[in-house]
């Protein structure tokens, strides 16, 4: 009885070892997860409730988010690929971004996720990722200003003369639309805005900074500049101008010559989920079920296309991603290339 009880215990024993062994391996492989990483906040409640929820529902997988600020995860990639302990599946990313981390992305996403063409929007697949999410930096200003006159162009924000007040302009970490947005309105066609002319951009920052009475660094506080109208125009992230708008503030958007915003869904080569982060993007382009209530939440548009020709008229002049013929957007292999000169040029002048 003694022998028999030891057997019993030495199986038990052996089950419960062979049953860890399972477990770990399936943890290892990444069965029933997908880790998402985005800049957190509305963006990310707005797809977890609203797209995510749906794809766990269809398919079982856990989607695990994680709020990152574009630099982090720029360098956490960077080093988590050099350690070889990648924890993340998919990153929201802008092209430019994604064009230097492009050693640690896997490529050809759309053929390898089976995102059909006609789901995507025109020129939304690329060999680092997938067309995610469409915004913009338009020009904005409130319709109490100016004596019911409306600016319909850069040249009119930069002319203050017939625009005199304070602005607020970005200073987060991406120069780049600030000097574009200037180099149009010193009369340069969207199409011949690269390479950056500095001397010429920076002329014209000049004539509009004493004017400038708010850098923001942040949403929150580009919103906050204009409700309390410490600042009566601007530029602004689409989505938070669109959230300003819906709190009834009389506010003007410009999409004319307004740089984009596109993000991008990367997959990041040796991830721990691999086969689940493809099925993820498949789902987020199969249908637009869902994506509209993304838009409500967060004021992004989605690359898919379903979706965007679902956006009723009365609408439409409130989304971005029906503007992009009329916005410019930046040549994202130039602006990787000269990174440094951009950073070191911005710091210099916005320094003195």
């Amino acid at each position: 009885m003694g022998m028999q009880t030891l057997a019993l215990k030495r199986m038990g024993a052996v089950c419960v070892a062979t049953l860890a062994l399972f477990g770990s391996l399936a943890q290892a492989q990444g069965a029933g997860e997908v880790v998402v990483v985005t800049g957190g906040g509305l963006f990310e409640r707005g797809i977890r409730e609203n797209i995510a929820a749906a794809f766990t529902k269809s398919t079982g997988v856990n989607v695990r988010f994680v709020a990152s600020s574009p630099g982090e995860r720029a360098v956490k990639t960077k080093a988590m690929n050099e350690a070889k302990r990648v924890e993340w599946d998919i990153v929201l990313t802008s092209e430019t971004q994604a064009k230097l981390l492009n050693d640690y992305l896997l490529k050809d996403v759309c053929a390898l996720a089976k995102v059909a063409p006609e789901s995507i929007v025109a020129g939304g697949c690329k060999p680092f990722g997938t067309l995610g999410v469409i915004g913009g930096l338009p020009l904005v200003h409130r319709t109490d200003a100016f004596g019911g006159k409306r600016m319909g162009s850069w040249a009119d924000f930069f002319n203050v003369a017939a625009f005199p007040g304070p602005r607020a302009l970005p200073n987060y970490g991406s120069p780049m639309v600030v000097l574009m947005s200037a180099l149009q309105a010193d009369g340069v066609p969207k199409d011949k805005l690269f390479p950056i002319d500095f001397d010429r951009a920076f002329k014209v920052l000049d004539r509009v900074k004493p004017q400038v009475a708010v850098w923001w660094k942040s949403g929150d506080q580009s919103q906050q500049v204009f409700r309390s109208k410490e600042a009566i125009a601007g530029q602004l992230w689409s989505g938070r101008a669109l959230d300003l708008v819906s709190e009834n503030m009389p506010l003007h958007v410009v999409w004319d010559g307004a740089p984009t915003d596109e993000a991008y869904w990367v997959v990041l080569k040796g991830g721990p989920n691999g086969a689940n982060a493809l099925r993820f993007l498949n789902h987020f382009y199969a249908s637009s079920e869902g994506h509209m209530a993304f838009y409500n939440t967060s004021k992004w548009d989605s690359g898919n296309r379903a979706y965007l020709k679902s956006i009723p008229d009365a609408d439409r002049g409130k989304h971005p991603g029906l503007f992009l013929d009329r916005m410019v957007s930046e040549d994202s292999d130039w602006t990787a290339a000269n990174a440094p000169e951009i950073n070191r040029r911005w710091n210099e002048w916005i320094s003195r």
